[in-house]
Parts: C-alpha cells; sequence; structure tokens
C-alpha cells in the first residue's frame, strides 16, 4: 500500500512550484502575486535533497532581512518537516533544523554586506532568500553566493530565492532578473560573461487552487487595496511599477513600450546625447510620425562594471561607434539635421579641443540642446505631457532608458526634477531630444557669422540656432 500524498506541487508538473523544485539552474528566482505558495516551494526544494545519501554535506541556510520576519518561515517549517520528517528536530535557540541522518537548515537574517562576514568560509550548498524585494540591495545576496559550495562531490549547489513585486528592492530585483515589459521571459536562462546562469520562474495565485478553495475571496483581498501600485504588484504579479519614482503615475510600459519595427524615411528623425566617461554616456535615436508621435528607437549607452559606471571610453572612440551604427541610414533616406547634446561638450576650458570639436573631427556633429533657466524641469514637464498623451513610445530594444527613466526618484530638494545623483544620463539625452529647442548663443560670447546667413555658431564651428545658407 502506498504512503499517502502529504504535499504536491500545485498546477502540475507545467506549474510554477513543480519547475521551480526541478529548475538545474543555479539561481533561480520564483515571483509573482501574492498567494501562489512561493515559501512552501521554497521550503520544499531544500527538503527534497533530505534523506538522499548527502548527510552532513547536505546543509542549508535560509535568510529573511530580519529576525521578525523569520516567524512566518518556521511555521512553515514545522507544519510540513514533520509531516514528512518525524526524526527532525527543530532548536529553538539556534534556529536549526537537524536531521539524524546529519542534515541541517539554519534559518537566518542578514541585510548587509557587512552581515556576509558573520558566514564568509562557510560552506552552504544550498541558499534561501525568502522575499528578496525586501534588501535594498543585492549586495548581502550577491556575496552569499561565494559559500555556495561543498568539499563533498554530486551535491547539488544551488541558490534558490523568492519574491512579490514592490518593496525597497524591487528595482534592484527587477534589474538583476530583467523584469517586466521589455525583459526576459520567465523561465528563459539569463547567461552573462564569466558569471553563473539564472533564471526565473513566474507564480500566480490562480495555481494556488488550496489556498482559493478554503478563501475563495482572496484575491478580492487585494482588488480592494486603494495603492494601485500595491494592487497590480500583489494581484498581478506585475514588475512595471515604479513606486516612489519621479514618474509614478505617468510611466506605463505596457503602453510606452513597444516592439521594434522599420521607421519611415519619410518620418523626421535625429538624436540626442548625454556625454560620460566616468559615469555612462547615452545617446538615442529618435522620429517623429505624421501624428505627432515620437519614437525613441534606437540607443547607444555606456553602461560600464557596476551602478552608474561608464565604460570610460573617449569621445573619438564613442564617434565611431555612432558612425558604424549609422553605417547604413544614409542608404535608408534618414537624415540626421538636429543632433543635440549637453552643452557642457562645447567647453575647451583647460583643453585643445573641446570634446563637441573631437566627435566633429571624427564625423559626428553635435549642437547644443537647449539648457536656459528652468530647462529641466520644463523637459521633465515635456516628458511627463508626451507619455500623459501617448505621444511618447520607446523600442525595447532601448534597455537602459527603460531600465533607468522610470526608476528615477525625484530631487530632494527640487520635487519638479529627477535626482540628479541617480543614473539619469538616459533621462537627460531623453529631455535633450524630446524638446528639440537648441541653446541660445551668450550676446557677450557669440555673434553671427560673417556670411549673413542668419546661423550662430560657437568657438568650434557648431550651429547653435538660425538657419545656415
Amino acid at each position: 500500500m502506498s504512503a499517502p500524498v502529504v504535499w504536491k506541487p500545485q498546477g502540475g508538473p507545467t506549474g510554477s512550484q513543480s519547475l521551480f523544485l526541478t529548475c538545474p539552474i543555479f539561481e533561480c528566482l520564483l515571483e509573482g502575486s501574492r498567494g501562489g505558495g512561493k515559501t512552501d516551494a521554497l521550503l520544499m526544494s531544500f527538503a527534497q535533497n533530505v534523506g538522499r545519501g548527502f548527510g552532513e554535506s547536505w546543509r542549508g541556510a535560509l535568510f529573511r532581512l530580519t529576525y521578525p520576519q523569520l516567524a512566518d518561515v518556521v511555521a512553515k517549517s514545522r507544519r510540513w518537516f514533520k509531516l514528512f520528517f518525524p526524526e527532525a528536530r527543530f532548536n529553538k535557540s539556534a534556529y536549526e533544523w537537524t536531521w539524524p541522518t546529519g542534515e541541517a537548515l539554519l534559518l537566518r537574517y542578514g541585510e548587509t554586506e557587512e552581515d556576509y562576514w558573520n558566514y564568509h568560509g562557510h560552506e552552504y550548498p544550498w541558499l534561501g532568500f525568502e522575499e528578496l524585494t525586501n534588501w535594498r540591495s543585492l549586495t548581502f545576496y550577491e556575496s552569499m553566493h561565494s559559500t555556495c559550495r561543498s568539499s563533498h562531490p554530486g551535491v547539488p549547489r544551488i541558490v534558490r530565492a523568492t519574491c512579490n513585486p514592490f518593496g525597497r528592492g524591487h528595482a534592484v530585483v527587477k534589474e538583476r532578473f530583467r523584469l517586466g515589459v521589455g525583459g526576459v521571459p520567465s523561465g528563459v536562462v539569463i547567461r552573462e560573461g564569466g558569471q553563473r546562469p539564472r533564471v526565473r520562474i513566474h507564480s500566480d495565485l490562480e495555481e494556488n487552487r488550496a489556498l482559493l478553495s478554503v478563501e475563495p475571496d482572496y484575491r478580492a483581498t487585494f482588488a480592494g487595496l486603494r495603492d494601485p501600485n500595491r494592487r497590480r504588484a500583489w494581484l498581478d504579479g506585475d514588475w512595471d511599477i515604479h513606486v516612489g519614482s519621479f514618474l509614478e503615475g505617468v510611466w506605463d510600459a505596457r503602453q510606452c513600450v513597444v516592439a521594434p519595427f522599420p521607421i519611415p524615411s519619410t518620418w523626421q528623425v535625429w538624436k540626442s546625447m548625454d556625454w560620460g566617461y566616468a559615469r555612462p554616456y547615452a545617446v538615442y535615436w529618435l522620429a517623429m510620425d505624421t501624428d505627432g508621435c515620437i519614437y525613441i528607437w534606437r540607443e547607444a549607452y555606456g553602461y560600464g562594471d557596476g551602478d552608474n559606471v561608464g565604460t570610460r571610453e573617449s569621445a573619438g572612440a564613442v564617434a565611431a561607434k555612432i558612425k558604424a551604427i549609422e553605417t547604413h541610414d544614409e542608404r535608408m533616406g534618414y537624415e540626421y539635421r538636429m543632433n543635440l547634446a549637453d552643452p557642457s561638450i562645447f567647453s575647451k576650458i583647460g583643453a585643445d579641443r573641446s570634446i563637441g570639436r573631437i566627435f566633429r573631427d571624427a564625423g559626428v556633429r553635435w549642437q547644443p540642446a537647449w539648457n536656459a533657466r528652468g530647462s529641466r524641469v520644463n523637459g521633465a514637464q515635456e516628458i511627463i505631457r508626451l507619455l500623459s498623451e501617448r505621444k511618447l513610445k520607446i523600442f525595447n530594444t532601448c534597455k537602459h532608458l527603460i531600465r533607468t527613466v522610470p526608476a528615477l526618484p525625484p530631487a530632494h530638494l527640487n520635487p519638479e526634477d529627477v535626482d540628479t545623483d541617480a543614473e539619469d544620463h538616459a533621462w537627460d539625452a531623453l529631455r535633450y531630444g524630446v524638446v528639440r529647442r537648441r541653446r541660445a548663443p551668450e550676446p557677450d560670447q557669440e555673434k553671427p557669422d560673417d556670411d549673413n546667413s542668419g546661423a550662430y555658431h560657437d568657438a568650434d564651428g557648431n550651429i547653435l540656432y538660425g538657419t545656415p545658407a
């Protein structure tokens, strides 16, 4: 007579719990709406290798951000483990599960990279993180990966995490696993350089039939939330929310992020740039259709190794990249008559040539973008207007604009502008591009050209405004 089934994954063999438990990838995140059974799946991920002959080598650590948050994990582990493993023991003072065969699961908490040093040198072939979006930064999470090892051959080495959208770590988790519109689909493995592979699996409340049969009104609990961001996060598992961001309530990726398509040669096209060397540079190609809708359809972004770190490429090298990107544009009928950039690149203070002149000598001409008093606030309002009127669309290939712009917080001292200490380079390039105005010359520094064309140039020969002959 077969033993009774105490627990089985919800949703069958193709459900999120089954996919999570059978996932062969080193790092796996189970994310989605609330009530999908993610905590149970996390505990079962460790439990499924108990009694497999690994003994003391099968050792795990399950983390929450704070000690009080462990209470729910303790309650659920006691509920299930006592049914599966009557011989297992839970030490209340040490917060540890141990088995007579040697396996051990430690329930722990940690927040910062400093907390990692409490575990430096340890071996945990299984690591679990409950509610990963509770962590503001992923430094502790990433540092702990170094402890996911075993000196015993054949022991699985895996990192498992769960979370819902929302929380102070929403943005960093979204970035790491490329979640939301334009991101990597559920189940598709992310491989970057020499890093270990990672993947995310989406969970939905509808899979948890056991919960819904007992609490059929559970979904209505979240439908009644007044906060629309919290409602979308917890009810729908929607990652395209931006709590506390400058564009909160305006940015809707479902409306403004679109799949790429060929830009007609009859549309007006131009580009904009925010320069950066130690910080990222951002270049965008824009186009306007016959109805006045602006499309951001191409991106070049100098994203280095680390948050808000540039690639430290010279202006000449970036110009060469832009030229290469535009190799076939003339044949396609694209003509860039207006190319707007941060006005600071035209300064020659302390140098023989300005950055703008280096670009020009390399075959890429820029004009100074509008930076009169109030231009930042007015530019921000123009972006908001275009988004509100659904007149601004971004190709989903512009991944750094989609990553950074909707997440920018407002400035601490000026809520009408974004925080300039954040990664605002795509924002500035976007602002230059959608305003489409050039800087007016300063009377004591500029004068009309001698050709009487009415065009004004700076010292590098760049047109500031007016029409050349």
